[in-house]
């Protein structure tokens, strides 16, 4: 927590230490008023030659201090706000960009949900702490001190008394901080997974709804909420303790001032009423100093927890990192050399020993079964993961090697789980190529088979989309995305299954618009439907992993037991018809 404090506030030093001196005159304030209280008191136990003078005069300094306290507290309360906002914004503006250059293996390793309740709970948990820092951690431990150094001024004896109390609330703050902390760890690994749930239930609700498990789904968010509601009962638990044992130990002291300062026999007799008074103020504020004191022990040790989670992504270091070599055009655009991964340790490879080159402005068709390695080799060729084995170049390059802007500013993927943002058509566009003109955008739009999709629209480019476009169907958002990724012209275009939702002639009039209009571009493209690819200039057949066939449409006919199968399978459905 210190770590992090001290790198997001360096820049705003100042006021990180001008907050806390204005709290410390207010709190030299406060500490100075029971002594007048006490003048008072004292003075008109006197009963000799009363005037109303002197109490006029006490009263104009009590106010003074009043109105000079609030001032100074607003000034002080500015200060944290401002800084806190900061604070939390640049945190999360920096743990924001740190997230978008972790690779895919990172984010896995670690978890959405786990990012987002990071960027959202864990930064806003900080700040509180941030504000904290600067309104009270000076404050509250400066009315226990003072308080108890000013008690020696007015009885040194029963100073004692104040120390004694000191210690034991010391004793019970370190103890509850102490305990609350693995309590606020569970917690926060619990709201994970609160997250994480309910983020699987909002995207995936028509399968929910489809498959009647609405029961069983609020059966396991109802388990997590009552874990988190479990932890948090005994963490409050843990935390209600401090009010009564610190208010416990402040009246046990209380009675025994009132004790031996009314005792005649006591060590301490001799002590006025506006003395006694001064010392029970003096312990009623310190126990409302205890009371914030053992917000700050709550606040402070779920923000060291908060603290940790952020300086974990923070200070993670992206094993994939960008190349500085620059390249030029080849003929032979993209090798495979031996190429195999795998997402963990102990699992078995998705690509084994793949090994396959690719002419620039070709056509290549990539098929094979659920699993067997298609979306991962498109995964490795943008660098979303480094291989494991083997090595993949890029007009001769090792794309290790190779600036990641260059690399994947030359490629553009069309996903299978396809993503439009909320906002407009126009600014989805855009979104693959920010110089675009509108005559770019139709040109696009057109290749992509779209152009009817925006022209149905009343305001056409400027058409409304909702959150991922909700308000287009499967095929239409499909058509989209792929003419965002023809707007970028890029030099290797990949179909990632994304034309399932087509029907065949719209599909067909896709891939032959793209060979007519974008022919340097190669396209690679990954599909089920053999007629999607069967004619590539070349297909790649995938099996467990390993490619079994490569060749075209006619030769692996013959040749591939897999690719027949395949096709076999599609005829049989009708597919091929």
């Amino acid at each position: 927590m210190l770590k992090l404090f001290k790198k997001y506030l360096a820049p705003y030093k100042a006021g990180v230490i001008a907050g806390p001196c204005f709290k410390v005159l207010e709190a030299i304030f406060e500490l100075i008023v029971p002594l007048i209280v006490a003048n008072i008191i004292d003075y008109i136990d006197s009963g000799e030659n009363l005037t109303s003078d002197y109490i006029v005069k006490q009263g104009l300094i009590l106010l003074s201090l009043a109105v000079i306290g609030f001032f100074t507290t607003m000034v002080c309360q500015y200060i944290a706000c401002r800084i806190s906002s900061k604070y939390a914004y640049n945190v999360s503006i920096d743990l924001y960009a740190k997230v978008n250059t972790l690779s895919f293996k990172e984010i896995d390793d670690i978890g959405v949900s786990s990012l987002q309740t990071r960027l959202t709970t864990d930064v806003s948990t900080t700040q509180r702490a941030v504000a904290m820092l600067i309104r009270l951690v000076v404050r509250a431990p400066l009315i226990v001190i003072g308080g108890t150094v000013m008690s020696f001024f007015v009885s040194p004896k029963l100073g004692i008394i104040f120390v004694g109390v000191g210690l034991l609330i010391g004793l019970v703050l370190f103890l509850s901080s102490k305990f609350s902390l693995p309590y606020n760890r569970k917690i926060q690994t619990e709201i994970d997974n609160i997250t994480n749930i309910t983020k699987e239930n909002l995207t995936g609700t028509r399968v929910v709804r489809a498959f009647n498990k609405q029961e069983y789904e609020r059966n396991r968010f109802y388990k997590e909420v009552n874990d988190v509601q479990k932890t948090s009962t005994s963490l409050s638990v843990l935390s209600a303790l401090l009010n009564p044992l610190t208010t416990v130990i402040v009246n046990v002291a209380i009675i025994l001032i009132f004790y031996f300062s009314g005792n005649s026999s006591s060590w301490a007799f001799g002590l006025s009423k506006g003395e006694v008074s001064s010392l029970i103020n003096y312990l009623v504020q310190i126990s409302l100093a205890v009371v914030v004191v053992g917000d700050l022990v709550v606040t402070f040790s779920k923000a060291s927890v908060s603290a940790k989670r952020i300086n974990d992504v923070l200070v993670l270091e992206p094993t994939i990192v960008s190349g500085k070599e620059k390249t030029t055009d080849k003929e032979d655009i993209i090798k495979f050399d031996n190429v195999s991964y795998s997402y963990s340790d102990n699992d078995s490879y998705a690509i084994k020993d793949a090994s396959f080159d690719i002419k620039r402005g070709n056509t290549i068709g990539i098929i094979g079964g659920t699993g067997s390695g298609k979306t991962t080799i498109i995964n490795l060729l943008n660098r979303f993961y480094d291989v494991t084995k083997g090595a993949i170049y890029y007009n001769d390059v090792n794309i290790k090697d190779i600036s990641l802007d260059e690399l994947r500013s030359s490629i553009a993927v069309v996903d299978q789980k396809v993503a439009i943002f909320k906002g407009t058509i126009r600014s989805n566009l855009l979104f693959g190529n920010r110089n675009a003109s509108d005559e770019d955008m139709w040109f696009a739009l057109d290749n992509a088979q779209a152009r009817n999709v925006v022209e149905s629209k009343e305001n056409g480019l400027d058409s409304v989309v909702e959150e991922l476009g909700k308000n287009f169907s499967g095929g239409q958002r499909q058509r989209l995305s792929i003419a965002r990724a023809l707007i970028k012209k890029p030099k290797i275009l990949v179909l990632d299954d994304s034309t399932s939702a087509l029907d065949f002639k719209t599909d067909l009039d896709l891939r032959t618009a793209i060979k007519n209009n974008y022919k340097e571009t190669t396209l690679l493209i990954i599909s089920q439907r053999v007629n999607a690819i069967k004619n590539a200039d070349e297909i790649i057949v995938l099996d467990e992993g390993k490619i079994v066939g490569l060749g075209k449409h006619e030769e692996l006919v013959k040749i591939c037991q897999v690719y027949k199968e395949i096709c076999d399978s599609q005829d049989t459905l009708g597919g091929n018809k």
